[in-house]
């Protein structure tokens, strides 16, 4: 269940703050943004990753819609997805199929 809400209340959603800020491509192959999520005085880091494979594709729309979207948005699109979520996640990793299992470090990478 995405969101968890309590006596009835519908959850409050994140608020994106900053972003995005482009990462070193020495941390993904492709391309990746950081994004600043704001809740009720708490703030988390979002880190989304398109993978070079899918950027190749995407140029021949090949990819599915919510990728094409993520890279014509430098991946607000997903952080805006992601922001409607209950508990957010560190890393959204994108690939030419769809979404993948994030690659290892980049959820390091949120918390630095």
């Amino acid at each position: 269940m995405p969101f968890s809400a309590r006596s009835g209340e519908l959850p409050t959603p994140w608020t994106l703050t900053g972003g995005p800020q482009p990462l070193l491509q020495g941390y993904v192959d492709g391309k990746a943004w950081r994004f600043t999520l704001e809740r009720d005085g708490t703030e988390r880091s979002l880190i989304v990753a398109i993978s070079r494979h899918a950027l190749d594709l995407s140029e021949r729309g090949e990819t599915p819609v919510e990728t094409r979207a993520a890279i014509a948005t430098d991946g607000r699109s997903e952080a805006a997805r992601v922001a409607q979520l209950d508990e957010v996640a560190s890393c959204v990793a994108i690939g030419r199929a769809g979404y993948l299992r994030a690659w290892p470090g980049l959820a390091r990478v949120a918390q630095m």
